[in-house]
């Protein structure tokens, strides 16, 4: 394909921009550490003019030549996409996102005294009518199949790896260095008691794991069940296939640099808080059990990885 004079100046504009600033790996080497295991410099970060101007020029230089579209990917958004996934840098970035910003003067309070907009529809965020059904009804669902393919897209296009995405969907704690797996077991039995929260289930799975490999080394973990029935049959009134989760789960495990950590499934109501859907809005007593449901397993989160009972 050839390139015609207009695209040769962009493309070299752009290089100009893109090469100086970019790490490559020698040619043989191993990307993770290097000749003789030497660790390789992580790439230079780009500065903001550099970033927006190879952002502005990369549609048309897409166009003109894929090649060089190629080596812009290769070189400046692998890189850039690399680190803004990292996880401190999400962090900033998701807490940036504010409903308010979205909603402004519109904001009101509710549900419990918690802000949020009831009814109000903003702008460019289409949602379904209010609905009614009786309570503890399933829905038809939807196919394995049409599940299989909306998820395939969704992870095309997402830059998180699944890694990433389960991560942020885990509360996590790391238990103090001087509380021993069986200390932090203690606190939470005691703690879920206190509560009201009553022990269902306890999985000892390393000693399956180390019974069937034979593996003397295996790392301990364990996963702990607890329930309060009452909240739960709500929660099914509402959400029968809610089930799927329940009862709430806590574990408790020793990652491979022989810290201990302690986390749940994440699951926070003040995530509605700005919910446009009539159909997602939690009446007060369904929020008021919900709320309660996450503030208790925090606590029993928080003694184990402090050992206090």
């Amino acid at each position: 394909m050839r390139t015609k004079p207009t695209s040769r100046v962009i493309s070299a504009c752009l290089l100009a921009i893109v090469l100086p600033c970019s790490a490559q790996t020698p040619s043989g080497t191993d990307p993770a550490s290097g000749p003789a295991g030497a660790p390789v410099p992580s790439p230079p970060v780009l500065t903001d003019f550099s970033q927006s101007m190879a952002m502005m020029m990369a549609p048309a230089l897409a166009m003109m030549n894929p090649y060089l579209y190629h080596q812009w990917s290769q070189f400046l958004v692998n890189p850039l996409i690399d680190s803004m996934t990292k996880h401190r840098v999400l962090e900033a970035m998701m807490a940036a996102f504010d409903p308010a910003i979205l909603v402004g003067a519109h904001a009101a309070a509710g549900n419990g005294g918690t802000p949020r907009v009831p009814r109000l529809q903003i702008p460019g965020f289409p949602t379904q009518t209010e609905q009614t059904w009786r309570p503890n009804t399933v829905t038809t669902g939807v196919s394995s199949e049409a599940k299989r393919k909306f998820y395939q897209a969704a992870m095309m296009m997402s830059p998180l790896s699944m890694r990433d995405m389960i991560g942020i969907m885990a509360d996590k704690r790391l238990v103090d260095e001087d509380v021993s797996f069986d200390d932090a077991v203690d606190a939470m039995k005691l703690r879920a008691n206190e509560v009201n929260f009553k022990l269902v289930g306890h999985n000892q799975v390393w000693l399956d794991v180390r019974a069937i490999s034979g593996d003397e080394d295996t790392p301990r973990f364990e996963i702990f069940q607890f329930c309060d029935a009452m909240v739960g049959r709500k929660v099914l009134d509402y959400v029968p296939e809610f089930v799927v989760f329940l009862p709430c789960r806590i574990a408790l495990l020793e990652d491979a640099d022989d810290r201990l950590w302690v986390m749940t499934l994440d699951w926070d109501v003040g995530w509605l808080d700005y919910v446009q859907n009539p159909n997602s809005v939690l009446d007060a007593e369904l929020r008021t059990a919900a709320t309660r449901i996450r503030d208790a397993m925090q606590y029993i989160m928080e003694g184990a990885a402090t050992g206090d009972f």
